[in-house]
């Protein structure tokens, strides 16, 4: 269960507080859908290649105190809390592709307007 909450954490830091990581993560988020995508459906696996991602990008404690706010904090479940996750390593590819394309708009979009005022 805990293989789940690590990858649902690093899932909802992707989607919900992205100011988390640094511009070199952002650059890294490629290779790790790539080293994800080695893996297959491997849970286990992939869940050690996240941990390891977040360390090397210091984002390993963040990533820590996501899964222990997530276990202590149960509180009443309803519908809405989240999905469940019926393929989690396709939901985790599809969740680092769509913030990787955001951060390159959001790029792009910046340069875009700084040429602009030239």
């Amino acid at each position: 269960m805990t293989v789940h909450k690590d990858i649902a954490s690093f899932i909802y830091l992707l989607n919900k507080e992205p100011k988390v990581f640094q511009p070199t993560a952002w650059q890294d988020l490629p290779q790790l859908n790539t080293d994800i995508l080695k893996l297959a459906d491997n849970e286990s696996a992939i869940a050690e290649t996240i941990k390891t991602w977040c360390i090397k990008h210091d984002l390993g404690k963040i990533l820590r105190d996501g899964t222990r706010k997530e276990i202590e904090d149960v509180g009443e479940h309803t519908p809405t809390t989240m999905q469940p996750l019926t393929n989690i390593t396709q939901t985790l590819r599809t969740s680092i592709e769509e913030s990787y394309k955001k951060l390159l708009a959001a790029a792009e979009n910046q340069s875009d307007t700084s040429d602009d005022s030239k």
